[in-house]
């Protein structure tokens, strides 16, 4: 063979090795996409999701309305569309979706404004809007008015943070903690209340003097209204004890009680704002679950409350308050992130 030949034998052997090696790397890379997923897969053994809100919890009024208004090919419509869209999730996994988008919904009658902290539950959400005559119907009897899914516009980290930590404070009030709800969501408890919101909230006399709460839902529903007297009520107390009280005894929190868990989360924040992280660590027990989690999806929804203090008619909630930015669920950065939360 010339030398000619011998290049050209050479340069085929090299595209080989080029070629073979391209589709070996290909193929690792789709490995290591799916394999964790596969892995840490909180959900692969799970058990049934719980009621949306149990009897006695302040939500309960509320989830039986959610159940009422929601038409009745909803929800089979929304299961049916979700799984042919996403065929890697289970049937056990769409069902904590869909308690997760329930509570969501819930927490948007009790709050004024509501990141939407979940990519998981906002996908379920993305695809029960693809219904939309039936979604005005749900909105319309739940809330009294429609319930938008609104583009993020950015904002600052620290005010994501505070979202952040009254989410993470007022879901365990409603429904508690349960380390699948936290795959979904992500970490809770990583930010403390802000100071400066506590001490205005321990002098406030009335719920509407504090902008949390959502004042359109607390004047119309009496399911909201109870359920942010209660919220309001428990908050207050806990922040009395945080004043007078004594640091909790155990090094690490006990996530499965929730008395425990937000009498920490006062606690802590009130006297130990710096170090609130490591202060509120869990059990051993209670990390596995997390650590997969799918939440810092950081986007709003309006319009599920009062429309926004300063246009209480029209529901718009676009403004700067309801925008979204980064570091919204246990550090994550969102701030391209798309989609919806509820702000009003």
């Amino acid at each position: 063979m010339n030398t000619t030949g011998w290049i050209i034998l050479i340069l085929f052997i090299i595209a080989d090795i080029f070629i073979i090696s391209y589709f070996v790397k290909r193929s690792s890379r789709k490995e290591r996409a799916m394999s964790p997923t596969r892995r840490r897969n909180p959900f692969r053994n799970a058990p049934e999701p719980p009621l949306v809100a149990e009897p006695g919890s302040p939500a309960y009024g509320l989830a039986k309305r959610l159940e009422a208004s929601l038409p009745s090919a909803l929800p089979d419509a929304v299961r049916q569309r979700v799984m042919t869209e996403y065929p890697e999730i289970t049937e056990r996994e769409y069902e904590w979706r869909w308690v997760e988008l329930k509570r969501f919904f819930i927490l948007c009658a009790v709050m004024d404004r509501v990141p939407m902290f979940s990519k998981a539950v906002d996908e379920v959400w993305h695809e029960m809007l693809m219904y939309t005559y039936e979604y005005q119907q749900f909105s319309d009897r739940f809330l009294g008015r429609m319930l938008h899914h609104a583009p993020n516009t950015g904002s600052e980290q620290v005010s994501m943070k505070n979202e952040r930590a009254w989410f993470d404070v007022i879901y365990v009030q409603l429904f508690g903690w349960n380390e699948y709800s936290a795959a979904l969501w992500g970490p809770f408890f990583r930010v403390p209340l802000p100071r400066e919101e506590l001490e205005e909230f321990r002098h406030a006399h009335s719920f509407i003097e504090n902008e949390r709460f959502n004042s359109w839902t607390y004047e119309r529903l009496p399911e909201a209204a109870e359920a942010i007297d209660q919220v309001i009520g428990g908050l207050k107390e806990r922040l009395l004890e945080a004043e007078n009280g004594s640091p909790p005894a155990s090094r690490k929190v006990d996530y499965g009680n929730n008395e425990v868990l937000l009498a920490s989360a006062v606690f802590f924040a009130w006297h130990y704002s710096d170090d609130f992280m490591h202060r509120m660590e869990p059990e051993e027990k209670y990390t596995e679950k997390t650590a997969g989690a799918t939440g810092s999806s950081c986007t709003y929804a309006s319009a599920c409350g009062s429309g926004g203090r300063d246009d209480p008619g029209d529901g718009g909630g676009s403004d700067a308050s309801c925008s979204s930015g980064s570091s919204c669920s246990g550090g994550s950065s969102c701030s391209s992130c798309g989609g919806g939360g509820c702000s009003s």
